[in-house]
């Protein structure tokens, strides 16, 4: 699906809904939508990402990509209203952490993510 991004600026910088696919075939499309705001004067970036139906291993690299550019630019960038898709990628590649945002997830969605990784003693393998 297309990729669909809806604008909404303020006085401390953006808040963008995205819609549509996050994967290989549009992350580049994904990426020019985003210098409009990665290149404003704004402090603030928020992603909202309620509207992605679809994420792969390229569009959690992007959102990564996203963060650091931010942080280089000394910007803060959050994403919020994760969609189902996208909690169910991040729990798997361990990575909620690395974003840092706060995580809401729905009472009927519960049971398909976990959010275990890094609460067991791991073994040390020589």
């Amino acid at each position: 699906m297309e990729p669909v991004q809806t604008l909404r600026e303020s006085n401390l910088g953006f808040e963008i809904v995205w819609q549509g696919y996050l994967t290989v075939p549009f992350v580049k499309e994904w990426k020019e939508l985003s210098t409009i705001w990665t290149d404003n004067k704004g402090k603030v970036i928020e992603l909202d990402l309620s509207g992605i139906q679809r994420i792969d291993s390229a569009g959690i690299q992007f959102l990564m990509y996203l963060k650091v550019l931010s942080e280089k630019k000394h910007k803060s960038f959050q994403l919020k209203n994760h969609s189902l898709a996208v909690l169910k990628v991040l729990d798997l590649l361990g990575l909620v952490s690395f974003f840092g945002d706060r995580v809401k997830v729905k009472k009927e969605h519960a049971n398909e993510v976990e959010f275990r990784y890094g609460t067991r003693k791991v073994g040390l393998w020589i």
